[in-house]
């Protein structure tokens, strides 16, 4: 079977299962070609970007969309800002925020997580249930990630006395923490803690949301030079447009949408992508999907203010593109 087969297919049950009227649309004969960068590898916390394309949502928009990655949210930012290769794609509000303050030229056109999925996360018989719990503790952390600047965000939120918790590096990994070399590690709630606790694994976890970092986190940029050219300003509105249908399949029936994403990636073990999807939907839950707010974005920046995270002062106008 050809891959436009298989999309045909997959478009065809997704249809009986989540019935969308602009399915009707016929694709236009010439699609335009769009390299979207994610700032992560291919897990279900971007299920609405491949979902989207299997879907075939990019396609009745005159679209023909390809995937690249990037490690993080940061790097996202600085490589959709320079506008060499890439000029949209998903990064963390946090993350472009600190970025737009250091005069990177990239703009949220929406957000998909109105508050972080970060958590930090422990074995559950060290009973770390609480912020406080790490004085004493190791805690591991990736170099560049902007995890690291969520960790900041709860010490301040919360009063922490940093020098009370030791802090070692680590990679993109739950293997110090299974190993016991680390008592504690940080990252999205979908990731690694979904896989651990997929495997039959006890775990603690700290909600960051829980303990007062009030940030907006995945979310969808543009670069400023390419949201000025009118052609790719459209190209960028049906992307946008796009992504939404597949995050609304997530949002609304997350089983199947666990189902589909482990036929595209049956690397995966189905219970990690059942688990995370189903954590992945929590997320979309609350206001319509992809919507950004000028509330929203003065939390996310107030936030960075008072951890001197930025570079210089911005609002939200500087960060965000509000209709």
């Amino acid at each position: 079977m050809t891959s436009s087969s298989r999309r045909l297919v997959l478009a065809s049950a997704l249809a009986l299962l989540c019935p969308l009227p602009a399915l009707a649309q016929p694709a236009p004969d010439v699609l335009q070609k769009v390299e979207i960068l994610l700032d992560w590898k291919a897990l279900p916390t971007y299920g609405g970007f491949f979902l989207a394309r299997e879907m075939g949502a990019f396609e009745r928009r005159g679209l023909e969309v390809t995937f690249a990655e990037t490690q993080g949210a940061i790097s996202s930012a600085e490589m959709i800002g320079s506008g060499k290769q890439y000029w949209i794609g998903s990064s963390s509000g946090i993350a472009t925020a600190i970025g737009r303050s250091k005069g990177v030229p990239i703009k949220s056109l929406a957000v998909y997580y109105a508050k972080t999925p970060t958590v930090v996360y422990s074995r559950g018989e060290d009973r770390i249930a609480h912020p406080r719990d790490l004085y004493g503790k190791t805690l591991g952390l990736v170099p560049g990630s902007i995890t690291n600047e969520e960790f900041r965000a709860l010490l301040a939120a919360n009063k922490l006395d940093r020098s009370r918790i030791k802090e070692t590096t680590v990679s993109w990994s739950a293997y110090d923490l299974i190993e016991k070399k680390v008592d504690a590690l940080i990252d999205y709630d979908e990731m690694a803690p979904s896989e651990l606790i997929a495997e039959g694994r006890r775990i603690t976890m700290i909600r960051l949301s829980d303990f007062g970092v009030r940030a907006y986190s995945l979310n969808l940029i543009v670069n400023d030079a390419a949201w000025a050219d009118p052609a790719k300003r459209e190209i960028a509105r049906k992307v946008e447009d796009a992504v939404q249908e597949g995050y609304n399949m997530v949002r609304e029936r997350p089983g199947d949408a666990a189902l589909h994403f482990s036929r595209l990636f049956p690397r995966l073990a189905p219970r990690y992508v059942d688990r995370s999807m189903a954590t992945v939907s929590q997320q979309l839950s609350g206001p319509p999907t992809g919507q950004q707010t000028r509330a929203g974005w003065e939390a996310t920046i107030a936030t960075l203010e008072s951890l001197g995270l930025l570079a210089k002062p911005i609002t939200v106008d500087d960060v965000a593109i509000l209709d």
